[in-house]
C-alpha cells in the first residue's frame, strides 16, 4: 500500500504536471519557477492575477496589442517579460522576441534572466529548449530550434532582427516594451519624441506581420509619454489597455482623449490595487508628491508645465491671525448622487495684516437632504465667527442648496461662473505667487488638497472640487469681484 507521502507526492506531480503544460497559465508558470529563481515564493496580489490572466490571451493569439500601465514596484518585469518570454519559449521553441527598456543595461540583465530561466533543469523537464552555443552575448541570443532574444534600449538601434515569423497559424513571439522612458527623461520633449517616433518608424517594422503582439507595459510618467502616444492614436492602432492605478475606483470614467485605448474590463474590488504593498495610509504619503503621485502611481499623468499654480507660493499656517471677517464658499456635485462628484463647503478668513486663509473645510459625496444637512451644520459650527455669508455656485444641485439654506435663514447667495476654469485658475495664479494665499498646514483634508492644486491645469484633469471653491475664495476677497448681499437671505 502507498504511502501517504507517497500519495502527496504524486498530487504534487499531478499539479506540477498541470500547472506546467504548454497550455496552462502564466500564472501559475511563474508560482513555480520564480521560487527556483529567487529563493522565495512569489508573493501574489491580485493584480498579478489579472496580469498573467491578460498575458495569457496574448499568448493565445486573442490580443495583438496590449499596454498595461501599473505602479512601479507592482513585479511587472518579472511577468511581462521575464515570465511571458519564458513561456513563450515553452509553447514554441522557435519564437522571436524583441525586448526594449530605456537603457541597453537593463536590457540586458532582463534577457540574461530569460536565459537563465529556460536554462533551467526544470525547464529542460517540460520543454527543450537549446541555447546556441554561439549566444554568449546576454542582449542577443539564439536556440538551436530557430529561435532567439534580441534587447536593446526602446532609444536605441534595433536592426537585423525580427519578432515573430511568417507563420500565422500559432504564436512566433512578440515585441515586448518594458519602461521605455526613464522616470529622469518625462520631462525632456526631446527624449520624449525620441521614443514615441519608434513607436511607428521602428517598432513596427520590427515584427514579421501585424498578428505578431506588441505587448508594452509600464508606469506613467507624462501625459505624451509613450502610452500616452499609443492611446491618442500615435500609430493609429486600437489598443487593449489594461488600466491599473495604485487605488482601484470602478466609478471613475475611462479618459475620452485616449481614442484608441480599448479598457479591459476587470473584477477587482474597489480600493488599494496591492494592499501588502500600498495600504491606503501608505497611499496618503505617495500622494505629498502629486506629480509622481498622479503619473507613476495613479496612471493619470498631469505634466509640470500644465499645472496652473506655484505651489512654491503657497504659505501654510499653524496659528490663525486675528481675521477681519469671514466667508464661506461651497462647490456642489453637478450630479447629485455620481460617485466621481464631490460636494465641498470650505471657511475662509480675510487677514487684518493681509492675505486669506482656508480655515476648514468639509468634503463628501451627498445627495440633496444630506447636502442640506452639511451645509446646516457647517455654518452653525462657525455661526459665531463673522462669517458675512455663503456663496454657492448657482447650477444644478446648488440652486436647490440655495433655496433650501435661504429658507433656513442662511444668508446664501448664487455665485454665477462666467469663466472656464483656466481662466479663473490664470486670475489666482498671481495671488498664490506672491503669497497672499494661506492653506492649513496640519488638516486632515492638507493632503488631498495639496494634491489637487499640484496637478490643477484647468482643463478637467483629476478631480478639482476643493480647487474651485478655492478660486472663488480668492476672487472674492482678494481679487475684488463683489457680490450684493441685499436680499441674500
Amino acid at each position: 500500500m502507498a504511502s501517504i507521502q507517497q500519495f502527496l507526492d504524486s498530487l504534487e506531480t499531478h499539479k506540477k504536471t498541470t500547472d506546467l503544460a504548454a497550455g496552462g497559465d502564466l500564472l501559475d508558470f511563474s508560482r513555480w519557477f520564480f521560487p527556483i529563481r529567487e529563493g522565495m515564493a512569489l508573493i501574489e496580489g491580485p493584480h498579478h492575477r489579472l496580469m498573467a490572466e491578460t498575458l495569457d490571451r496574448v499568448l493565445r493569439g486573442e490580443i495583438s496589442r496590449l499596454i498595461i500601465t501599473v505602479p512601479p514596484g507592482y513585479t511587472k518585469t518579472e511577468f511581462a517579460v521575464v515570465n511571458f518570454i519564458a513561456k513563450g519559449f515553452q509553447i514554441n521553441p522557435r519564437s522571436r522576441f524583441i525586448h526594449a527598456t530605456f537603457s541597453d543595461d537593463l536590457a540586458r540583465e532582463n534577457s540574461d534572466k530569460i536565459k537563465g530561466l529556460i536554462q533551467l533543469s526544470e525547464f529542460q523537464e517540460i520543454q527543450q529548449v537549446q541555447i546556441r552555443s554561439d549566444s554568449s552575448a546576454k542582449d542577443r541570443w539564439k536556440t538551436a530550434e530557430g529561435g532567439g532574444v534580441l534587447a536593446k534600449a526602446a532609444g536605441g538601434p534595433i536592426t537585423g532582427f525580427r519578432a515573430g515569423y511568417m507563420d500565422k497559424t500559432a504564436f512566433t513571439g512578440a515585441l515586448v516594451i518594458d519602461d521605455p522612458l526613464k522616470p529622469d527623461d518625462a520631462f525632456s520633449p526631446t527624449a520624449r519624441k525620441k521614443v514615441n517616433q519608434r513607436a511607428t518608424n521602428t517598432f513596427r517594422s520590427r515584427v514579421a506581420h501585424e498578428g505578431v503582439p506588441i505587448v508594452v507595459i509600464m508606469q506613467r510618467l507624462h501625459g505624451d509619454d509613450f502610452a500616452g502616444h499609443l492611446l491618442t492614436g500615435g500609430t493609429g492602432e486600437i489598443w487593449d489597455h489594461l488600466d491599473l492605478p495604485v487605488i482601484i475606483d470602478h466609478g471613475r470614467d475611462y479618459p475620452q482623449e485616449w481614442t484608441h485605448g480599448r479598457p479591459i474590463e476587470h473584477n477587482l474590488p474597489d480600493g488599494p490595487l496591492w494592499a501588502e504593498k500600498h495600504s491606503l495610509a501608505e497611499i496618503e504619503v505617495l500622494k505629498a508628491d502629486g506629480y509622481t503621485y498622479a503619473s507613476q502611481y495613479d496612471q493619470r499623468p498631469v505634466s509640470i508645465e500644465g499645472a496652473l499654480f506655484d505651489m512654491k507660493g503657497f504659505h501654510w499656517w499653524t496659528e490663525l491671525p486675528p481675521m477681519e471677517y469671514y466667508r464661506m464658499f461651497a462647490d456642489t456635485a453637478q450630479k447629485t448622487g455620481e460617485r466621481n462628484d464631490y460636494s465641498v463647503f470650505q471657511l475662509w478668513g480675510k487677514g487684518s495684516a493681509g492675505g486669506v486663509y482656508l480655515v476648514d473645510q468639509v468634503r463628501g459625496k451627498w445627495e440633496a437632504p444630506e447636502l442640506e444637512a452639511t451645509g446646516l451644520a457647517f455654518w452653525a459650527k462657525h455661526r459665531r465667527k463673522n462669517v458675512r455669508g455663503l456663496l454657492v455656485e448657482d447650477k444644478v444641485s446648488g440652486t436647490g442648496l440655495i433655496q433650501s439654506l435661504k429658507r433656513k435663514g442662511i444668508p446664501v447667495q448664487g455665485l454665477p461662473r462666467n469663466r472656464d476654469k483656466y481662466t479663473r485658475g490664470l486670475d489666482a495664479a498671481p495671488w498664490i505667487a506672491t503669497g497672499m494665499v494661506h492653506l492649513p498646514a496640519e488638516a486632515v483634508f492638507t493632503k488631498d488638497l495639496k494634491l489637487e492644486l499640484q496637478i490643477f491645469d484647468g482643463l478637467g484633469t483629476g478631480f478639482d472640487d476643493q480647487v474651485d471653491p478655492l478660486m472663488d475664495a480668492i476672487a472674492d476677497m482678494l481679487g475684488g469681484s463683489t457680490y450684493s448681499w441685499e436680499g441674500a437671505i
